[in-house]
């Protein structure tokens, strides 16, 4: 009995200690609450919308080949016309082409105002603008080619003159110096040739003056081709 009362003590001293080790409301110590942790914010893990944006479908493009039509250069005559060697009243005249002929066109001058062809021989020469109509614009022809001139005459001066009016004889004196590749040189009182000298005369008299008149003297230089420029002298009145 003896061994019953120290089992049953031990057993209830055991049960006590547990009791004491017990969670209790009423202890007095402060209970440790746990506070949650505020939720992470929500991850996207959508995957990015793509709008589908329309493409406009390429589309061939017909490339229509076009026809330049070349229409030839030509000029129909309206005047009968002196064709020269170049572009200016100074070149010789080596055809004359009569009014309604057509003729093709090769080139034209740098003023568009003279038109250069070949005539029936097959030689170049020029048509001056108004005798002829072109058919079409000429800007596009080449700048033709004329044989040079020769060089206008130089330093063309009174020299000496003598006015007599008793027996009405009045002289004039003139001189000048080459311009450059000459063969002769033509004079002009008033607008008419009163002489041609070849390239060697350099100096000329007139002996044969007007009278009671201003006078314009002009002195031309010649080539092959046609004459240069003219140099002017004007000459007072003998009275």
């Amino acid at each position: 009995m003896k061994f019953k009362r120290e089992f049953l003590f031990v057993f209830v001293l055991i049960f006590a200690m547990l009791a004491c080790n017990l969670p209790n409301g009423n202890s007095g110590e402060s209970e440790i609450t746990a506070t949650p942790l505020a939720p992470l914010p929500p991850t996207n893990t959508a995957a990015p919308t793509v709008e589908n944006t329309a493409t406009a479908a390429p589309t061939e493009t017909q490339i229509v080949p076009t026809l330049t039509v070349s229409i030839p250069p030509e000029i129909s005559m309206i005047n009968n016309s002196n064709c020269r060697l170049g572009p200016s009243t100074n070149y010789n005249v080596v055809d004359q082409i009569a009014n309604s002929e057509v003729m093709d066109v090769i080139g034209r001058d740098d003023k568009n105002t003279w038109w250069q062809v070949v005539n029936e021989t097959g030689r170049k020469c020029w048509i001056f603008h108004e005798n002829a109509r072109p058919n079409r614009d000429f800007a596009d022809l080449p700048i033709g080619d004329a044989p040079p001139l020769p060089g206008k005459p130089l330093n063309f001066s009174v020299v000496d003159q003598s006015c007599q009016p008793g027996p009405r004889i009045f002289t004039v004196t003139f001189k000048w110096s080459s311009g450059g590749g000459e063969t002769g040189y033509r004079i002009f009182r008033d607008g008419k040739q009163i002489l041609e000298l070849n390239a060697s005369k350099t100096g000329f008299k007139d002996t044969k003056a007007p009278f009671n008149i201003n006078l314009v003297y002009e002195l031309a230089a010649l080539n092959e081709n046609g004459m240069s420029e003219k140099a002017t002298q004007i000459v007072p009145a003998c009275k």
